[in-house]
């Protein structure tokens, strides 16, 4: 097992990589060091039984006694090496302290090679011979790893036995020496050749673990960054959202009264202000949900000639104020019904001809839905918008797509945009198993191709009824009381004035505590709660009343969420709360008498007198 050291950036150059790698390299040593000692103090034994009735007895002993002593702090260094939480910087130390070990180690074994000669004796002198090589060959095992250790301890073990076989001579004891100086010499290069291929595999093992470390660091502060950037975005979309709720609900309730042509202009500018810019606000949230991928689609049974058609009979009026001409075709191999996300696929067909519109003063623009095969991916709905605008240089197709981009001719910013819809458009398409493309001549004109895998179905198209060009919807009667709770003393005027105006009586609170008040004093139909108020928000306010619900056996109250959050999570929580229904702000009056109409009853007709 490898010591873990703690990393500290290197005084002398080295990289930290390669400190590591020595570190490395010295734990595995000092973790073996308890073999060679064992193997070792069993050796000492043999030359001193071989060499006890040849030699003086004391030295014999003396040399033991000097060997174990050597093994034994040998394995303390080792023990306390292990044990020490050291760092980088002492790492030469260590290092240096483990070859003076394994010097003195070398130096006991020289001696018997040196001094413990029986030249009379070649049975005893070739058995301490094969002893001593057969020590330098163990170091292949224990450190091969080191060059520089495995070349001084068996040098040591070794050289002064080769210097007293030349000194003794003769053909045989040259010869003998030759063939260990030869023996040594291969052990050395071999020693080096794993020594290399070792510290090679360190270092890639060690540079892969900084990188991983590295980007999981990377992919940390990506991740706070993100979480950042989309909490930012919520606060922000939230108090955008609740003055825009108040600018949107007054401006339509003044279209229903009694106005001047000036002032009904005046209040319809006021409104159209208050949608686009609420389309600015939704379309940084869409652009934060496709960076953060919480992109949503809902694919459901759809009649895209009257998805389509709604887009291009809205946009075909404002082309046609231009002075453009404006023409869309559908293929009869369409089919009637298909899977898709209806609100999605209008989102980007209006971006992409509301920009052809936007783009093109002389000519027109035109939308073509028709379906393709492809050899891949199968049937594909295929929808083209052309435009006879100014066009778009070849070097700048792809930029148009990155967000808050506009190709601007001449340096001059001719028109208005955050430069966000095509950027959104083609992630939606991607979404959807799709893609957006788009082929450009400057001068002549675009061509925004996107395509959307094609899937029919028999379920019935989901889709709203249809309401004639300008007949304003007439509210509907309903009947029942209803309790209001928001903080915004505007927002309370504004969805009360539109309740009452189909019937209903209402009763407002402006947080959750008075909210509970007002539940336990009298029976309501339906209550409209907001979810962020002082005091009590809206959710606690709700699991508060369902939990008194249940303890006195209460009819359930159906309780629909008001809220200026567009984060899917938000409804996760209505959901958990106890709440029955989700609508987000701003709305208009159809928008909320639509979810209200679902938990009421109609009222009944007067009957004629």
């Amino acid at each position: 097992m490898g010591k873990s050291l703690n990393v500290s950036w290197p005084e002398d150059g080295e990289t930290p990589v390669a400190l590591e790698v020595r570190a490395e390299r010295l734990s595995a040593l000092q973790s073996l060091v308890r073999l060679p000692a064992a193997v070792g103090a069993l050796f000492s034994v043999l030359p001193v039984l071989l060499l006890w009735r040849h030699l003086d007895p004391a030295e014999l002993l003396c040399w033991l006694a000097a060997r174990w002593a050597i093994s034994a702090w040998r394995g303390l260094e080792a023990r306390r090496y292990l044990n020490a939480p050291g760092t980088l910087h002492e790492l030469p130390r260590w290092e240096r302290r483990y070859l003076a070990a394994l010097l003195l180690d070398g130096l006991a074994w020289g001696m018997v090679g040196a001094l413990f000669a029986t030249p009379n004796l070649p049975e005893i002198d070739g058995a301490v011979m094969t002893i001593l090589v057969g020590l330098a060959a163990f170091t292949q095992v224990t450190l091969n790893a080191w060059t520089r250790a495995q070349a001084l301890f068996s040098s040591l073990v070794l050289a002064p036995l080769i210097v007293r076989l030349c000194l003794q001579g003769g053909t045989v004891a040259w010869l003998s020496a030759g063939a260990l100086a030869m023996f040594w010499l291969l052990m050395t290069l071999e020693s080096r050749r794993v020594e290399s291929r070792s510290l090679e595999l360190l270092r890639l093992r060690f540079e892969q673990a900084r990188l991983a470390q590295q980007s999981q660091l990377a992919l940390h502060a990506a991740e706070e960054t993100s979480s950042s950037k989309s909490r930012f975005v919520a606060v922000m979309s939230h108090e955008i959202r609740t003055p825009l709720n108040g600018i949107l609900g007054m401006a339509q309730l003044l279209e229903g009264g009694e106005l001047s042509d000036q002032q009904r202009q005046q209040v319809d500018i006021v409104r159209r202000s208050g949608r686009h810019l609420l389309s600015l606000v939704n379309d940084i949230l869409d652009l934060a949900r496709i960076e953060s991928g919480k992109l949503v689609v809902d694919a459901h049974p759809v009649d895209l000639r009257e998805v389509v058609g709604d887009v291009c009979r809205l946009l075909g009026e404002t082309a046609r104020a231009k002075g453009l001409g404006f023409d869309w075709r559908v293929t009869e191999q369409l089919p009637a019904r298909v899977m898709g996300d209806a609100s999605r696929i209008q989102q980007i067909l209006h971006n992409l001809v509301g920009n052809a519109i936007k783009f093109t003063d002389v000519g027109g623009v035109s939308v073509d839905l028709s379906t393709v095969q492809d050899n891949r991916s199968g049937a594909l709905l295929r929808c083209a918008v052309q435009d006879s605008g100014e066009g778009i240089p070849a070097d700048q197709l792809e930029r148009i797509f990155a967000p808050f981009e506009q190709v601007v001719a001449h340096k001059v910013r001719r028109h208005d945009g955050t430069g966000l819809g095509l950027t959104i458009a083609r992630e939606l398409a991607r979404a959807m198993g799709g893609d957006l493309r788009c082929v450009s001549t400057p001068g002549l004109g675009s061509v925004f191709e996107f395509t959307l895998p094609l899937q029919a179905c028999e379920a019935p198209a989901v889709t709203e009824p249809a309401r004639p060009p300008g007949v304003a919807a007439q509210p509907p009667r309903l009947s029942g009381r209803v309790l209001l709770v928001d903080d915004s003393m505007v927002n309370l005027l504004v969805a009360t004035t539109m309740l009452q105006r189909c019937g209903l009586e209402v009763t407002t609170a402006e947080h959750g505590l008075e909210a509970l008040e007002q539940l336990r004093g009298r029976r309501f139909d339906l209550v409209l709660m907001d979810c962020q108020m002082p005091e009590l928000d809206g959710f606690s306010a709700t699991r508060a009343w369902r939990e008194e619900e249940a303890r006195r056996l209460l009819p359930r109250t159906p309780v629909v969420a008001l809220t200026a959050s567009a984060v899917n999570d938000d409804r996760d929580r209505c959901t958990t709360a106890g709440m029955d229904d989700f609508l987000l702000k701003p709305f208009e009056m159809e928008d909320l008498l639509a979810v209200v109409g679902r938990h009421l009853r109609p009222r009944p007709a007067a009957r004629a007198a």
